[in-house]
């Protein structure tokens, strides 16, 4: 058995990524195709989410059980609140649902899916941060006059554990208006899985410069990962262009700053495809005096986020997508890889299809006794181990070290494998 490891964006090679002559694998196994690849635990798993379903709203219950049956999570993970209808929930009746919420979900439930649109709120929190980091006041800022609030431990956290690791639980909102649309959500969630996409992404400076103050993200994220996306800058703070991406194909990702984004419909976008506006109000959800979050999910977009409380244009109170990118193409979920890319999230709502992973797991392909690995997975700075096994549970032999030196598209080539089990662990 020999392993050759290759590195290609985009589909070119670019060069070796291991060595060519690694120790032969363990005796007594035969040539053929393997039966099984274990990666590195890159995200939370279906069965560590909780869901929330608010008895107070109808299409909740029908959109939990929709959920539960498409990602295949444990019953015993679905609670039931009656959180009421109103916008506004009180701090003082949340803390009730809290104590509900953390009796029942204990340590094992990592993140948590809410299926009602109501409340938005709790008191000077958006309700999606209320549920995940419990309700504080350090969440909130103290104005008027516009401040900042605590940040969160989860920013561009490597934990794949927030709760166990840091006592949050990321919490996304499964917003739909409809059940048809909250189907067509969580389908294209399940469709996105383990795709490892190509699709196009744009970053939009646009002539709002209130609501465009995180440019200097939108270039670093675009300068930095441009080539392996095909992510584009459009910078119209001047003027004489246009402010909207319209009439485009294969939309991934959509980052811009405006109140009220047209022509997002006119788009076709990628299952698990990410895009926000950097306004005040997109979070309130269905509604606001604003373009709402819900607008990008009804377009065809998997996730978004938006502030539901005043948040004035810190740009750490929105996504950076220079932290989001890199998070959700290494192989988190969307509600991980967003989380991680709002410092202070207090004030904001997230909303989508949480478990939704394009870059999840790998691809694997067996011909003329040449077995292909593509995967995101294996980041950089780190060494990996590849160990192979004749069963699932070993004994584990070491076969070869691999690392890399920048997250893209890995593509792992094993010459002649021993049929069995392989997996890669940080070495």
């Amino acid at each position: 058995m020999r392993v050759r490891c290759s590195l290609f964006v985009a589909g070119v090679l670019l060069g070796l990524g291991c060595p060519a002559d690694p120790d032969p694998g363990p005796q007594g196994l035969q040539p053929g195709e393997p039966l099984g690849l274990e990666l590195p635990r890159r995200s939370i798993s279906a069965d560590e989410v909780g869901v929330i379903v608010n008895t107070d709203d109808p299409l909740s219950a029908l959109i939990a059980e929709t959920y539960l049956l498409a990602r295949q999570i444990p019953a015993k993970n679905r609670i039931e609140l009656a959180l009421g209808t109103a916008p506004n929930l009180d701090r003082v009746s949340f803390a009730a649902h809290q104590a509900v919420i953390d009796a029942a979900f204990g340590d094992r439930i990592q993140a948590i899916a809410l299926t009602s649109m109501t409340p938005q709120t709790v008191d000077c929190m958006a309700v999606s941060a209320a549920v995940a980091l419990g309700f504080d006041e350090r969440w909130c800022q103290p104005g008027p006059p516009c401040n900042t609030t605590d940040l969160a431990d989860t920013y561009d956290s490597d934990t794949t554990a927030p709760f166990t690791d840091l006592g949050i639980r990321p919490t996304m909102i499964l917003a739909a208006a409809t059940l048809q649309d909250a189907q067509d959500l969580i389908a294209r969630g399940v469709a996105a899985d383990g795709t490892l996409p190509t699709g196009r992404g744009f970053a939009v400076r646009t002539t709002d410069s209130a609501r465009s103050t995180r440019w200097e993200e939108l270039l670093g994220a675009v300068q930095t990962w441009g080539e392996v996306l095909d992510l584009t800058y459009v910078d119209n703070s001047g003027g004489g262009g246009s402010d909207l991406i319209e009439d485009e194909d294969d939309l991934l990702f959509y980052f811009t700053g405006l109140t009220e984004v047209a022509g997002i419909a006119s788009n076709t976008w990628r299952p698990g495809a990410v895009a926000d506006h950097l306004t005040s109000l997109g979070g309130q959800v269905p509604t606001s005096s604003q373009m709402s979050v819900l607008a990008w999910l009804q377009a065809g977009a998997t996730a978004s986020y938006g502030t539901a409380i005043e948040p004035c244009n810190y740009p750490s109170k929105f996504p950076d997508p220079e932290v989001l990118i890199p998070h959700y193409l290494g192989g988190n979920t969307v509600v991980e890889a967003y989380w991680k890319s709002v410092w202070m999230p207090g004030e904001g709502n997230f909303v989508g299809e949480p478990l939704a992973r394009p870059w999840g797991g790998a691809q694997t392909r067996y011909e003329s006794g040449l077995w292909t690995i593509t995967t995101t997975n294996l980041v950089p700075d780190q060494r990996y181990a590849l160990e192979v096994a004749a069963t699932p549970d070993g004994p584990w032999e070491h076969v070869e070290r691999i690392e890399f030196e920048t997250l893209d598209l890995q593509v792992i080539e094993v010459l002649d494998p021993a049929a069995g089990w392989y997996r890669f662990i940080e070495d």
